[in-house]
Order: structure tokens, then C-alpha cells, then sequence
């Protein structure tokens, strides 16, 4: 009986490892959260409203509140975004042609190789797939600059509820958060007493690239910690499959 409990990829049961529990406690994660911020909106609504500049409406405007989020006009922090929108890009970019260097060089075995792989699998599976192709297109929630409770012209929907009120690249969820978080897939490149290092500035670029999302009035904190989340569960799932079909042989 037991072996029909096995599969051909190292001959162990269904999420016997530690990383594929991690991967299921992280899916229940995003769903108990998704769930957390849809039952109790004013979560979003309050953390949205610390960044939000209120301002006279005109006559015959129809939002609820009419204002601005002025940290998006920022000459600082715009630039800055523009940097953090196209770092995981660039950098994916380049593990992808260190992987195929390496591959030319007969160089498969090496160290950096194994957690490269997963790494860009991650970054396809989570932003851009997950996030940028389903969720962003598809579930269509407004933006807050586009809600009339922050001066626009469609309602508030909270998180994980399917709308129609976007029809592409909407809020839920935030694709910069989840590619930011991304770039702490790059932490088992670095030599092991760099790793803590790194992967505190990482987390540290990440959190202040999703807070200046929320700031901008782009997204609202649900749209951010879910996108994180969602890359964190990509990551772990392209390790599961690593670990089960390609076993590293320890050379």
C-alpha cells in the first residue's frame, strides 16, 4: 500500500518535505488573509486614507471625496519607483543568462545553478503568471485613485471580490510588490555569510517599493501583502517540484 503513496521523483509521499508544508501553510496563509481584508474593508480604507490629501470637490463631481495622493507627485519617489518597476526585470534578465552561460559551460553542477532555476521559475510562476496574467486581468478591482472614496469614479471592492469595474492591470493584486518580494528568491546565491545581510536589505528595497504602491494610491495594503505573499507560495512550489523530479546529487 505504502507504494502507491509514492511517486517516481525520490520516492516520497505527497508533501512529506519541509518546503512543500511550507508551500500549503503559505496557500492557507494567503487564503486567511484574502478573507481577513475582504471581511473587514476599512482596513484598506483607513491605511489608503493616511496617504490621501483631501480637497474641495467641484460642483457636480460624484465621488464621495474629492483629493490627491501627493506622494505620487513626488520628485523623489517617482523616480524611485521608476527604478524599483524595472529592477526585478533587469536582474531576472541577468540570473537567466548567467543559467545559460553556465549550461554552455558543461558548468550544470555548479552551486549557483540549482537556485537560479528555481529562482526564474519562481519569477515566472509568481508575478508573472499568478499575478500579472490572472489576478491582475481577470478579479478587476479599481485602484484607489479610481474609487470615489479617494476621487474617482467607480465603488470600493474589497479584496479577492471579482468586479468588472477594471478590465486590465487592476489592483488586485500589486504585480510591483510581488516582483520586489521576488528578489528575496536571490538570497541562496550569496555566499552563506552574506545571505542574512542581503536578505535584509532585500526585504527591506521590497517593503519600501510595496509601501510606496499604497502611498501612490496604486494599491491598497491587501493589493501589497497579498502580491508579497503570492510570490513567497510561487517560490516554494517551483522548490517543492525541484526537490521531488530534479534531486540535487550533492556534487
Amino acid at each position: 500500500m505504502a507504494s502507491d503513496r509514492t511517486v517516481s521523483g525520490g520516492g516520497q509521499p505527497p508533501f512529506a518535505s519541509a518546503h512543500a508544508r511550507m508551500a500549503l501553510a503559505a496557500v492557507a496563509l494567503w487564503l486567511g488573509l484574502t478573507a481577513l481584508f475582504h471581511l473587514i474593508p476599512r482596513i484598506d480604507i483607513v491605511v489608503s486614507s493616511i496617504f490621501f490629501v483631501a480637497e474641495d470637490c467641484p460642483a457636480g463631481a460624484t465621488a464621495v471625496a474629492c483629493g490627491r495622493f501627493p506622494v505620487a507627485a513626488d520628485p523623489f519617489w517617482g523616480p524611485l519607483r521608476t527604478v524599483f518597476h524595472r529592477l526585478p526585470v533587469v536582474v531576472g534578465v541577468l540570473v537567466a543568462l548567467g543559467v545559460g552561460v553556465a549550461l554552455m559551460r558543461g558548468l550544470s553542477q555548479h552551486r549557483l545553478v540549482r537556485p537560479s532555476i528555481v529562482a526564474i521559475g519562481a519569477l515566472l510562476l509568481g508575478p508573472g503568471l499568478i499575478v500579472n496574467l490572472i489576478f491582475k486581468e481577470i478579479w478587476g478591482r479599481p485602484r484607489p485613485v479610481e474609487t470615489d472614496l479617494f476621487g474617482g469614479a467607480f465603488p470600493f471592492v474589497p479584496a479577492g471580490q471579482w468586479s468588472d469595474y477594471c478590465a486590465s492591470n487592476c489592483s488586485f493584486v500589486s504585480g510591483e510588490s510581488s516582483a520586489m518580494f521576488w528578489l528575496l528568491a536571490l538570497v541562496p546565491l550569496f555566499p552563506a555569510v552574506w545571505r542574512r545581510p542581503a536578505g535584509a536589505v532585500l526585504l527591506a528595497l521590497a517593503a519600501l517599493a510595496a509601501g510606496m504602491r499604497v502611498a501612490f494610491g496604486a494599491h491598497y495594503l491587501s493589493d501589497v501583502v497579498l502580491g508579497a505573499l503570492a510570490t513567497g507560495v510561487a517560490y516554494l512550489v517551483v522548490l517543492v517540484i525541484a526537490e521531488r523530479f530534479f534531486p540535487d546529487d550533492g556534487r
